[in-house]
């Protein structure tokens, strides 16, 4: 079946009543290509597979309803007043909002591309495991003397082969064809249980903007950055990260603006229209979209375009070390 990473809802509040079709539509914004003015919203990010479950072919079907009962029809139930001068927040609004974006930003295709990147790290990690001698044989020790440590006889002496062994089934599973799409679906899970603290404790704003300088909005459309004292957006920041601040478009004329409750050592200033908008053509797999056609818009975005895919240059995990990382973990399991 087809899903959808961006809701449907959503994307309608960028959309244009066409006096052809008589129906609404979006103005696509592209690298390399010229704005295309007859994108419908039912169907611009809607993708064959993308929450397809390998193990459970009816798994799409029920995560496709659980995005929209659990968290776009009650965001849609006051989306559309966000963008007046005068909304109100209240907690539950917040509260609401919180786990909108946040799913948001995962459901997306750019955040899908991280878990072929996760699959890639853990295969690198659990093979430069294989390879060290010395933390085998101190895997070797522990999975011995847990038993005895928690006042039992161990069962067995456990070998050095004996940990190969059980690290070459790892290496097997995540060597699957499937294993970055259950990865994926695993995350979305999981994302769908959480609640960011530090987004729901955090400053809510809105940034408004003039009908005829629209906010655009991406098709990875909850975008991040850190500005610094030399007033540069370094994109990508993760969501617990100092001075970080999130952005999410809701409609031409208005943008949500949080600061999430981390440690700030620069004061936050209120972004202008053009800045957001090259971030959204930053994070975009492929699109933006918005209610109108400009050249001004398509000048802005084109040098934009890809310049912060997920997990690369963008919420990057490569400076992490993943096989003390996963020694680390091991080292400290129960057998």
């Amino acid at each position: 079946m087809k899903s959808h990473t961006v809701p449907k809802k959503l994307l309608e509040n960028f959309a244009y009543d066409d006096p052809v079709t008589h129906s609404k539509r979006l103005w696509r914004y592209q690298k390399g290509r010229r704005p295309f003015g007859e994108a419908a919203p039912r169907t611009a990010t809607r993708w064959d597979g993308h929450f397809a479950d390998p193990a459970n072919s009816v798994k799409e079907a029920e995560l496709e309803e659980r995005l929209k009962r659990e968290f776009e029809d009650p965001v849609n139930q006051f989306i559309d007043m966000v963008g007046c001068t005068t909304f109100p927040w209240t907690a539950t609004q917040i509260r609401l909002l919180t786990g909108y974006m946040t799913i948001l930003f995962h459901r997306t295709r750019a955040r899908r591309t991280m878990s072929d990147i996760q699959k890639r790290i853990m295969l690198e990690a659990l093979r430069a495991l294989r390879s060290n001698d010395d933390r085998l044989s101190q895997l070797v020790a522990k999975q011995t003397m847990d038993p005895i440590n928690g006042g039992h006889l161990p069962p067995q002496v456990f070998t050095k082969e004996q940990v190969v062994e059980a690290i070459d089934r790892e290496i097997a599973k995540h060597t699957n064809i499937d294993e970055a799409q259950r990865l994926y679906i695993q995350t979305m899970e999981t994302m769908m249980a959480f609640s960011d603290e530090n987004m729901l404790k955090g400053r809510w704003d809105i940034i408004h903007t003039e009908p005829n300088r629209p906010f655009v909005i991406g098709d990875a459309p909850v975008v991040t950055w850190e500005r610094t004292e030399n007033n540069v957006r370094v994109y990508g920041q993760g969501f617990a990260r100092p001075n970080v601040e999130v952005f999410l478009p809701v409609c031409p004329t208005a943008c949500i603006h949080v600061s999430p409750l981390v440690e700030r050592t620069r004061r936050v200033r209120t972004p202008v229209t053009e800045e957001v908008n090259k971030a959204q053509a930053a994070f975009a797999t492929e699109h933006c979209f918005t209610n109108l056609c400009s050249l001004d818009i398509d000048a802005t975005l084109q040098p934009e375009f890809g310049k912060v895919p997920l997990g690369v240059s963008g919420f990057s995990v490569e400076h992490i070390d993943f096989n003390k990382a996963l020694f680390d973990i091991l080292m400290g399991q129960r057998s």
